[in-house]
């Protein structure tokens, strides 16, 4: 078992249910912080400081103000205390044997070990869809979802950067998963990992897939950082989390995304020399 989920599972058996809960709180705040902090703050400080000025070509709208990152900064801390204390409670269901996270990886067979994190992630792409379309609706777009979308160029510290209640929705889906199977304490953590990173990536307002890529047939079938920024600057389409067939499938891609796409990764000699004709 992780040195983590047996602090927390040890916590949770000792007498006294605030602390096991602060503990685990803490613990788990700590441990998922770090991935946030780490994934954000590495994709940010290369893509927006390191090489600001040679990737400023390749800005899909427009650089993040600095009141945009204090304002996601801040609710990612709000997100992180909700997903933790979600996180509590779904051990105490673990320890009580309702959910079952599972050491030995082979408990469950081979099979099942390699197909969960593909299956995991497919499903979180097919519940992120169709909740992100619910919360696009009148009232849950004004009083929760708008929070978000007050990134109209978000960085990569919007991958976080929820209401409570939408970061309550999103952190449903582990809780959901494990109602139905068992899942490998190993590949939870991969599933965590994974969706930090691509969020992270897919809010950098900056498109760092090479030219060609959403023409490709395979490469096509992923979410850019291009698709989601377009969903964030006119708050319609380009609803899919890691995947662009939902949106295919529905007819909510955005007209205008290969012709983004295009743009935002024009070489920068060419791009130059497009814009100087056009001066001219």
């Amino acid at each position: 078992m992780t040195a983590w989920l047996h602090d927390t599972v040890t916590a949770l058996t000792s007498p006294g249910p605030w602390r096991s809960f602060r503990h685990v709180f803490v613990v788990s705040f700590l441990d998922d912080g770090k991935y946030y902090l780490l994934s954000a703050l590495v994709i940010w400080g290369v893509l927006h400081v390191l090489l600001k000025q040679r990737l400023a070509h390749r800005v899909i709208g427009g650089w993040p103000t600095r009141a945009d990152l204090r304002r996601e900064i801040t609710y990612s801390i709000s997100t992180l205390c909700v997903i933790t204390a979600l996180n509590a409670g779904i051990l105490a269901l673990v320890v009580s044997g309702i959910f079952e996270v599972y050491e030995q990886p082979l408990k469950h067979g081979l099979a099942w070990l390699l197909l969960s994190l593909p299956l995991m992630i497919l499903w979180h792409d097919f519940y992120f869809y169709w909740t992100h379309r619910l919360l696009h609706t009148r009232w849950l777009f004004r009083h929760v979802h708008g929070v978000h979308h007050r990134s109209r160029n978000p960085s990569p510290w919007a991958a976080f950067s929820f209401h409570p209640a939408e970061a309550l929705v999103n952190s449903m889906v582990v809780p959901i998963t494990l109602i139905a199977v068992p899942i490998n304490e190993y590949v939870l953590a991969a599933f965590a990992i994974h969706q930090i990173i691509r969020n992270a990536h897919g809010h950098a307002a900056v498109e760092s897939l090479p030219r060609g890529f959403a023409r490709h047939w395979l490469g096509g079938r992923f979410v850019t950082t291009t698709h989601h920024h377009l969903h964030h600057e006119t708050a319609q389409g380009n609803y899919g989390l890691w995947f662009t067939w939902m949106d295919r499938w529905f007819g909510t891609e955005r007209p205008d995304y290969f012709e983004r796409f295009d743009k935002a990764t024009t070489p920068r000699q060419q791009s130059h020399t497009s814009i100087g004709s056009k001066l001219g």
